[in-house]
């Protein structure tokens, strides 16, 4: 299957991720184009991504295999089975040479969904909880970051509940500060957003050193971000802890369950009485921490993600 994927230059986790899976499963038959460099760099998603940030090595090297010659000559031929367009880049691919029988993808990877006008494509949306007629498509957890964070499992536990991130004009600061009074040793640090200015806030630390630092904790906590759905709730997800999150409304293809896979709350005060049940039960507590990581690497790695899009364009192509 050969696959044109057409690329915005600016990190977008959604897209990024996408294409990381999809690259994972079909190798240089997945064109990125124009060659996406952040990724090759070590960029996840970070528009201002200092060197502590970078996971060199996390995206697979195209090692002069991906083909991106004669792109809109291939697409008039219709060599490719499938063309995925990130909707950053739409308005620089007008004359790529897109015919009636193109089929085409579009990810909308955005914190708000785009508007969209009706087309012969399919929409995939981030924010959705499919009742708009896009297909929904979450982010997901590459297996390369899912290994770095699992080899600090050995960790010693020495917090309660962990949440290291950045605050906007947002209720973070106040939540959690509202929970650091109910639990001790709790290890909660909010930060500015970084800037081209201050690209490393005071406080904010290095993707290992965040890595290491919540492995340390019994329970890691998700709040939404500018979006609901953040890449910091799929790494919370492989963390060796009981993941605790604010319920989102969003379709998640198979979905984690609620005090079997982690702890979902609507409150403050929901999030108080679930964790109590659950520290009742040293059983509970550790069955709920080892199904939440297996259920993620068995349906939520972006290689599982990506077979979940293909599945989709499937079914509404053909084969």
């Amino acid at each position: 299957m050969n696959i044109l994927f057409l690329t915005d230059a600016y990190p977008n986790y959604v897209p990024d991720l996408l294409l990381h899976g999809l690259r994972k499963l079909l190798g240089p038959a997945v064109v990125d184009y124009p060659r996406k460099e952040c990724l090759y760099a070590g960029v996840i998603g970070l528009g201002i991504c200092p060197e502590d940030q970078l996971a060199r090595g996390w995206f697979p090297p195209d090692d002069g295999m991906v083909d991106r010659e004669d792109i809109a000559d291939k697409i008039r031929r219709d060599f490719f089975d499938l063309i995925v367009a990130d909707v950053r880049c739409l308005n620089r691919f007008g004359d790529m040479g897109f015919t009636s029988r193109s089929r085409l993808a579009l990810i909308d990877g955005e914190d708000v969904p785009v508007s969209i006008r009706p087309g012969n494509y399919l929409v995939f949306r981030r924010e959705t909880d499919g009742s708009d007629y896009s297909i929904p498509l979450p982010m997901a957890l590459p297996e390369e970051i899912n290994t770095l964070i699992t080899g600090f499992d050995q960790e010693e536990k020495r917090y309660s509940i962990g949440f290291l991130g950045s605050t906007q004009a947002d209720n973070r600061k106040a939540f959690i500060e509202k929970i650091s009074s109910w639990y001790q040793d709790t290890l909660f640090a909010t930060t500015s957003i970084p800037t081209a200015d201050d690209q490393k806030p005071q406080g904010r630390v290095g993707r290992l050193d965040y890595y290491r630092l919540l492995q340390s904790c019994y329970f890691v906590l998700s709040l939404p971000g500018a979006g609901y759905d953040t890449f910091r709730f799929w790494e919370n997800a492989a963390m060796n802890c009981v993941h605790v999150a604010q319920a989102m409304p969003l379709y998640i293809p198979h979905p984690f369950r609620d005090t079997e896979d982690l702890l979902l709350f609507d409150s403050a005060e929901t999030l108080r009485r679930k964790i109590d049940a659950l520290l009742a039960s040293d059983s509970h507590y550790f069955a709920v921490r080892r199904n939440g990581r297996e259920h993620l690497h068995h349906h939520h790695l972006t290689d599982a993600r990506a077979r979940y899009f293909l599945e989709r364009c499937r079914a509404a192509f053909g084969n």
